[in-house]
Formats: C-alpha cells, structure tokens, sequence
C-alpha cells in the first residue's frame, strides 16, 4: 500500500511526470540501495564498499557530500517543503560530511551488536551530524536512520502525530527533547512487534495520508483496526507490507487526524479526511 500511496502524494506534490519519476526514485534509493550501501560498507570493515552501484554515496565510514544532498532533497519532497534548506547544506566542506557522518556511524555501529544503541549513544549520535550546517534533530535522525533502520526512527511528522495526536501538527518544534519522546514511545512498539523502525515510518506515513486512499484502500485499512491481535497472535513480523500494516496499526490503536485528539472507533471517524497543516516558520530541519 506504501509505494502507491506515495506515488499519489508526490503527484499532488509535483505537476512535471519527470520529476515525479525522479521522486520516485530517490524514494526507492533512500529505503533500500542508500541503507543498503552503509550496510555493506559496515559490514565488509572497509573505507569504500569497492564496486558498488552506490560508491558515490559511502566514502571513509561514512556519507558523501551528494548523499547527504539527496537525502535533503527526498526529505523535502516527502514532507514539508523547505526550499532554503538544500543551499544550507551545500556549504559544507565535503570533508566534514564525510567525518561527522563516520563518526556517528562508528558510534551507532559499536553500539548496536548485539543490542540496539541506547537513548544516551543515539543523542551522541545525533549531536555529531547536527554540527553540520543545515542539520537538525530531523535531518539528523534521517542520517542515523541510514545507518540503523532497524532501531532509530526519523523523525517524520506522521510518525510523531500518530503516536502522539494531541500534538498539533503546526506546534512541532522538531527539537531533541521532541524526538527523544518519540524514540521513547517507538522503541517498545519496535521489540514488541518485531518490526523495523523503517517499516513503522511507512505505516505511519500511509496513515498520515488517508484522504489520497481509494475507497477500498481505507476500508483495509478500516479492517485492519478493527481486529484485536493478542500478544500471542505477534510472533513474528508479518511476510508483506499489507500485513505489517494490519499488525502495526492493530496493536497501535485507530489511526490519528492531524492537529486533532485521536480519531473515534467508529467506522464513520477513521474515514475522515486529514485536516492540511499549516505552513511553519522556516527552521533547521
């Protein structure tokens, strides 16, 4: 349900087919070739992961200059636009991309085997990529999510407003006491659904777009809330998208509409429509 649904939001985003495909694109590179790449280069233990398709995107432990840029521009097509946030990050040196990168994935990496990062290493983590110019608590937690899209959420607006719908979505501060709550509230969904942080950003994402659904689409997803899952139903997680959707959601709770308390059980409540949010005031991201 994800890639169509993301399909349809950039399309009410972006008015040139081209740039849609390209949108498209870098959305496939960021959930799988980008991760994929670090995960490769960590690893193999090597500077450079020698051949690969993504050579230009991992360099010295780390993300290249045009990785970090790209994953920028994804950011701002998926989410809130933020148009003066690209030429922020283009000025910084190459070489500090590299080096911030690498050490914060040197710190997330020699953390996380064989347990996850704890709260205190992520916001290590997070403080070294935010000394970048242009790179905030949500950029960061993007670039951490690169390295571990297993165990640290992005701090994604549909994400934070799902599991906490009393917030409206234009009070966000997208600061690190805010992100911190959010990685307090995702980490036991994560262990106790035994889903990857990576896969939540994507339930919570259709979640945070259902008025671009098809009727059908919302009345699975209606379904999908309103079966009970027992903690012995959740062994394991589920073989598709689809089913981790129907799990997630279940175990969850009803899904939110924005800037609102969280949504009714009742049938009528889910099918409403997302309010828009207002335009914030240009910040870091």
């Amino acid at each position: 349900m994800y890639p169509s649904l993301v399909e349809k939001v950039y399309r009410s985003k972006i008015k040139d087919p081209k740039k849609v495909k390209d949108a498209l694109q870098r959305d496939q590179w960021r959930f799988d070739e980008l991760p994929t790449a670090v995960a490769e280069m960590k690893s193999r233990g090597i500077i450079e992961a020698k051949g690969s398709k993504s050579n230009v995107d991992v360099k010295g432990g780390g993300l290249t200059k045009e990785a970090i840029e790209r994953l920028v521009q994804w950011k701002i097509t998926h989410g809130h636009s933020r148009p003066f946030l690209p030429a922020m990050v283009r000025k910084n040196e190459v070489s500090a991309i590299q080096t911030q990168t690498s050490l914060a994935f040197e710190k997330l990496s020699s953390a996380s085997s064989p347990t996850p990062p704890s709260k205190s290493t992520i916001k290590e983590s997070l403080d070294v990529v935010c000394k970048l110019t242009g790179i905030g608590p949500a950029t960061g937690t993007l670039i951490l999510n690169i390295c571990d899209p297993i165990n640290i959420p992005f701090f994604q607006d549909e994400m934070f407003l799902w599991f906490f719908p009393d917030v409206k979505s234009d009070k966000l501060k997208y600061n690190q006491k805010e992100y911190l709550q959010l990685l307090e509230a995702v980490g036991p969904v994560l262990k106790r659904l035994s889903v990857k942080a990576i896969e939540l950003e994507k339930v919570s994402y259709v979640f945070g777009h259902t008025e671009l659904l098809e009727e059908a689409e919302r009345k699975k997803l209606e379904d999908a809330s309103d079966e009970k899952v027992t903690k012995h139903e959740v062994k394991e997680a589920p073989a598709n998208e689809d089913a981790q959707i129907k799990t997630i959601q279940s175990d969850k709770g009803k899904p939110m509409t924005k800037g609102t308390k969280r949504a009714s059980t009742s049938a009528t409540d889910f099918g409403k429509e997302l309010q828009p949010s207002k335009r914030r005031a240009q910040r870091r991201g």
